[in-house]
């Protein structure tokens, strides 16, 4: 696309404050974004754009300084830091995002635009998981990323991080979808992290203009972009009250795959995951289920074809914690009950099950008829 016709898109993505709803009601009534700039505020009312976004045209055309200084900045910003913007109509938007009904009409990109197009997964969860969480984020992560997938999150904090940072550690790829512009890393605890996922070959992508701020709900508007791009999304850990159950459901709604992972009944980060299995999402034990899931939506990635997707199997050398060692004595070479190993080796019901999950999934115990039993 031109840079004429890409200012004009930013220039009414601006006038209409970055609402969807107004810039496709415009887009449908004049097929294209100079056209509405050539066009009056009353047209744009008769579009249905309401009065005060439609007084910024006629604010915008009179030249008004404050609206032509917004613009500049993003222009500047966007040639300084070598930023590419895709519109809905450009050949490399990813088909997947634009099915969706709301699909964003611009999108501001920070690295290798070439990542919408691989196939995704979408990885999310709560802000303080568990270390069971924190492990479960890092397999997943660097396990589907290892058979050719992106990686697609949030850069929040917790199991977001987790999931980008896992995946930049093997040189994989991940996609971090931005609440905020790309001027406004946030939260500023992973400025760090985004730029190592730039200089990775990954992607920062937002749909919002460059300099704009945190703003509360445009968290949970940026959920849908996240499920968007992907095959299907991934709730690791998540509280009844989590953001992460919102993505779900967008993702559901989108007719995308929705996978949660199990826990203890008395990890309260794991009751949205519970709540999500009782409603239909897959529970997922491993990696390979995943893959087993996504195997026939794609063909092919730099790897190569993913007809047949290898096995993927658990690293069975992690490091375990002392705590967890401590379990594996107790637990000794018979299978013992749960209330057994809590009453031998003093632990609360919480903490204990945490525990056993880490060796589950270091592959050091299974859980068997009567109880967990210690593997060789």
């Amino acid at each position: 696309m031109s840079q004429f016709l890409f200012v004009d898109w930013l220039t009414v993505w601006r006038l209409v404050e970055q609402s969807t709803s107004s810039f496709y009601k415009l887009y449908r009534q004049f097929t294209s974004p100079k056209l509405a700039l050539l066009s009056t505020a009353q047209h744009w009312q008769q579009a249905g754009v309401n009065e005060k976004l439609a007084l910024n045209l006629a604010a915008w055309q009179q030249h008004d300084a404050k609206l032509y200084a917004d613009i500049q900045h993003s222009l500047d910003f966007i040639q300084q830091q070598q930023i590419s913007v895709l519109t809905i109509d450009d050949a490399q938007y990813p088909p997947l995002l634009k099915e969706i009904p709301d699909a964003p009409p611009l999108l501001f990109c920070w690295g290798d635009c070439s990542l919408l197009t691989w196939p995704q997964i979408a990885i999310v969860g709560t802000r303080k998981p568990t270390q069971a969480g924190q492990k479960l984020a890092e397999q997943f992560a660097t396990q589907l990323s290892q058979q050719g997938l992106a990686i697609t999150s949030g850069l929040a904090l917790g199991i977001d991080g987790i999931a980008h940072q896992s995946v930049v550690n093997h040189r994989g790829a991940t996609i971090a979808v931005l609440g905020t512009g790309l001027a406004n890393i946030y939260p500023r605890q992973h400025q760090r992290l985004a730029q190592q996922i730039v200089a990775n070959q990954g992607l920062i992508v937002s749909e919002f203009l460059p300099n704009t701020p945190p703003i509360n709900y445009h968290f949970p508007r940026r959920n849908r972009i996240i499920s968007g791009l992907s095959l299907g999304v991934l709730v690791v850990e998540a509280a009844l009250d989590s953001g992460s159950l919102i993505t779900a459901k967008l993702a559901a709604e989108q007719n995308r795959e929705v996978w949660a992972i199990p826990s203890s009944v008395f990890n309260v980060q794991a009751k949205g995951c519970h709540a999500l299995i009782k409603e239909g999402a897959a529970l997922v034990e491993t990696p390979e289920d995943i893959l087993q899931d996504v195997a026939h939506s794609f063909a092919k990635t730099k790897a190569g074809q993913f007809g047949g997707v290898a096995p993927v199997k658990i690293d069975e050398s992690i490091d375990i914690s002392a705590e967890a060692k401590q379990v594996l004595t107790v637990l000794g070479w018979q299978i013992q009950h749960f209330d057994a190993l809590a009453e031998q080796g003093q632990w609360d019901a919480a903490t204990l099950a945490n525990l056993l999950m880490e060796l589950e999934l270091a592959g050091k115990i299974a859980t068997v008829a009567g109880g967990y039993e210690q593997l060789s």
